[in-house]
């Protein structure tokens, strides 16, 4: 018996030897302050692992790690500074490899790769053809991040309004640069026979022709993707592709749901439609999702909580590998499923474009609510209201001779924060009474400039607030609910429904299509 364990041992020892293989990556960089972190990361599908972190000294950083085998792999590098723009450089390497990095700054994209590995070779091809463009497009990342950190720090509602603006030109400014450097991209790929470098860049500009306003190249995308051959449009980076180019119907509040065959950590074929009879949250997410992941806990207080009446269905977007690596380090007591279609398949016919991302499904099969993100005790507030609708069924009545509507349903909101509970209308004022729900200890601001719109366009401002002050910043109690009211100007005559909004920007809080009548 011992010669036999030891014989096995030997064996594993060779096996890993030759499936295994040290490489080397060296930088030499300018211009970076000594002390600057540099992360490694391997890749697997879209989530990285660390693998190495080294600290910049005279500008000089080195990892040395193993293969997982005798593939090429893919790594990507970040540094870890606020002087560096929240991108990575894309790396390949093989056994044996010794990389050579340089660069004159923190603009780590664009740093130079001396590499014999094909792939990097023609990756860096593609960035030659527009290093500057990409210098200019890291130069407004960084920009980015300072205004959004400035308006954070901000309370003064002007000075607010100011940045804002100036973000949404930096932003219009990051598409133009997109669309100048996917030109010299396009320009390239019509000379050059296709390979997984060149399905990858088809692939980011598919992501530029549906998420780009007014994108010019869609139609030479799209001709680029048909090009392809029967077995390249199989690939996973081609089938991202189509996804991006002719994205399927998304499924809406209110439609059929939409069902797809899902797989078990056992290889068992689920579908949707076998968990019918009682409601049904899917849960969209990934094991490099740190939000997805700190939703687990309450998750499964939430399956225990209406085990009667729900089943939460996690569908994971990572690779097999991954998915099954994740499921042995989180306990998961509900459905913990997968399609493996990755953003492909129900990932995409629910429209998700960000994880954690959840669909609450009625007992019948059709969609009762889709939302986005997480925060403590924000799946047991949101499912308190959705499962218990009974008690929030909007009604009219009177108080003291004014028109008061209980729980008025609403069209659309960006916000999960506030409840409209109450509104009353009198001939003074129109009167939100409105339950906050929020993380303990964590503060919320109701800006000074928020206004209802009526359907008619009129614009009725802000008087006053009781509750909670208007331009302070309030820490939810420990309880994470709190009760304010809101008095605006009152709303015209015959008002029918009426937004809540703050007239900032694109990303200002929005309620809309708050009801005053049950038609």
């Amino acid at each position: 018996m011992k010669k036999e364990i030891v014989t096995l041992f030997l064996m594993t020892s060779v096996w890993a030897a030759q499936a295994q293989g040290t490489f080397t990556i060296e930088g030499q960089v300018k211009n970076v302050e000594d002390g600057a972190l540099i992360t490694l990361f391997r890749l697997d599908g879209n989530v990285g692992s660390s693998i190495g972190v080294d600290t910049i000294r005279n500008g000089h950083f080195r990892f040395q790690a193993e293969t997982l085998g005798n593939e090429t792999e893919i790594v990507d590098m970040m540094g870890r500074s606020d002087k560096f723009p929240s991108m990575s450089l894309r790396l390949w390497v093989r056994p044996g490899d010794n990389i050579r990095i340089s660069g004159e700054n923190t603009l780590i994209r664009t740093w130079d790769v001396k590499s014999t590995v094909p792939e990097q070779v023609a990756n860096q091809a593609f960035i030659n053809d527009s290093r500057e463009l990409w210098n200019e497009y890291q130069r407004n990342s960084l920009l980015q991040r300072a205004y959004r950190r400035k308006y954070a720090g901000s309370a003064v509602d002007e000075e607010r309004q100011a940045i804002r603006a100036q973000a949404d030109s930096l932003r219009k400014l990051e598409d133009e640069i997109t669309i100048r450097i996917d030109a010299n991209t396009i320009k390239r790929m019509k000379q050059i026979p296709v390979d997984d470098i060149w399905l990858e860049q088809l692939e980011k500009l598919a992501m530029s022709a549906k998420y780009t306003e007014n994108y010019p190249y869609k139609e030479e995308v799209i001709a680029l993707y048909e090009g392809l051959t029967d077995e390249e449009k199989q690939t996973d980076l081609a089938m991202n592709t189509y996804t991006y180019l002719f994205p399927p119907q998304v499924v809406e509040v209110g439609d059929e749901m939409a069902d797809a065959d899902l797989y078990d950590l056992e290889g068992n074929v689920h579908r949707l439609a076998d968990f019918k009879g009682k409601y049904i949250m899917l849960d969209f997410w990934s094991r490099g999702c740190g939000p997805c992941l700190m939703a687990l806990p309450e998750m499964k207080e939430v399956a225990e909580m209406y085990k009667d009446r729900l089943t939460i269905v996690s569908l994971s977007i990572d690779t097999k590998k991954g998915w099954e690596t994740a499921s042995k380090t989180h306990e998961m007591t509900w459905q913990n499923l997968n399609e493996l279609k990755g953003s492909n398949g129900l990932f995409a016919k629910y429209g998700v474009r960000g994880i954690p991302n959840y669909v609450l499904i009625s007992p019948e099969g059709r969609i009762v609510e889709k939302w986005f993100g997480y925060s403590a005790h924000s799946l047991k507030r949101k499912l308190r209201r959705l499962l218990n609708a009974d008690e929030y069924v909007m009604s009219l009545g009177e108080e003291n001779g004014h028109k008061v509507v209980n729980f008025p349903t609403v069209k659309k909101s960006n916000n999960d924060i506030p409840e409209i509970r109450q509104v009353v209308l009198t001939d003074t004022a129109t009167v939100l009474r409105i339950r906050a729900y929020y993380i303990p200890k964590y503060w919320i601001q109701i800006m000074k400039n928020i206004q209802l719109v009526a359907d008619n366009g009129t614009v009725c401002p802000v008087l006053r607030s009781e509750g909670i002050p208007l331009g302070e910043k309030f820490y939810m109690p420990e309880s994470g609910e709190a009760d304010y009211t809101l008095y605006f100007a009152p709303l015209p005559a015959g008002t029918r429904s009426f937004d809540m909004v703050e007239p900032e920007g694109s990303n200002s809080d929005r309620v809309e299509g708050i009801a005053l009548t049950l038609e």
